[in-house]
C-alpha cells in the first residue's frame, strides 16, 4: 500500500502556508477553517459535500473555500489523493486584495470548485516556488489573486449560505425541545450544519 505523505512549508515573507499531500487514503469529515484555501487535484477522485451541494471532484479541478464554509470528502475511485493547496489567512488575503484593487475590503469566492487551466497553471507554479524555499514569487502571486478576484471575487457577505431550510429546522427543535437544555451541537445535529455557519445564517435573518 501507498505511504501518505504530507508536506508543509510556511512561507514568513507571503504569510501563507503551502502544503502537499500524496496517497491520500483518509476521508475528511465535515470542518471548515477560518482561512481561506487553494488548492487542485493532482490524481484521485472524491466525493465533496460543500455548504450543501455535491461535487465530484477530480484531476484539474481548482477548489476554493472561503472562511468557515463547511466541506467534508471521501475517496470515490478506490484510488488515493494526490492534492497540492494554500491557506491563506484572512489579513493576507486583505493585503493583497488591496493592492491589487486599492480597497481594502475583504472578499469571498463565488463558487467552489473550478476547472481553469490558467489559473491552474499560476497557482502550480506559486505553489511549487513556495515549497523549493525560492524567492522570486511575486509575479505569480499576484497573477494568481488578481485572476482569482477578477473572475471569482465577490463581497465576502454575498459568500454566506442563507440556509432558510435549516434554521426552519432549528427553529422547529427548539419549539419542540424548549423544556429541555438545548445546545449549540444539538441543533447544529439536526440540521447538518456547521456551528460557524448556523450562527451566521440566524444573524443574516
Amino acid at each position: 500500500m501507498q505511504k501518505e505523505i504530507r508536506t508543509v512549508c510556511y512561507d514568513d515573507d507571503l504569510q501563507l502556508e503551502a502544503y502537499r499531500f500524496e496517497g491520500i487514503v483518509q476521508p475528511f469529515p465535515n470542518h471548515f477553517h477560518d482561512y481561506y484555501v487553494i488548492g487542485f487535484i493532482e490524481a484521485g477522485t472524491r466525493c465533496l459535500s460543500c455548504k450543501n451541494k455535491e461535487y465530484t471532484i477530480g484531476y484539474g479541478n481548482t477548489l476554493l473555500f472561503n472562511p468557515n464554509d463547511n466541506h467534508s470528502c471521501v475517496q470515490c475511485d478506490g484510488g488515493t489523493l494526490d492534492y497540492r493547496g494554500l491557506n491563506i489567512p484572512k489579513e493576507t488575503m486583505l493585503s493583497l486584495a488591496e493592492e491589487i484593487t486599492g480597497q481594502r475590503v475583504l472578499l469571498g469566492f463565488s463558487e467552489n470548485v473550478i476547472k481553469n487551466d490558467e489559473l491552474n497553471f499560476y497557482l502550480h507554479s506559486l505553489h511549487q516556488v513556495i515549497m523549493d524555499g525560492g524567492a522570486e514569487f511575486e509575479k505569480e502571486e499576484m497573477l494568481l489573486i488578481s485572476l482569482l478576484i477578477e473572475q471569482y471575487g465577490q463581497p465576502f457577505e454575498n459568500c454566506i449560505l442563507e440556509c432558510s431550510e435549516e434554521i426552519e429546522s432549528a427553529c422547529i427543535f427548539m419549539s419542540e425541545h424548549f423544556a429541555e437544555h438545548i445546545t449549540l451541537e444539538n441543533l447544529c445535529k439536526c440540521n447538518g450544519l456547521s456551528k460557524s455557519t448556523l450562527l451566521r445564517a440566524f444573524e443574516n435573518k
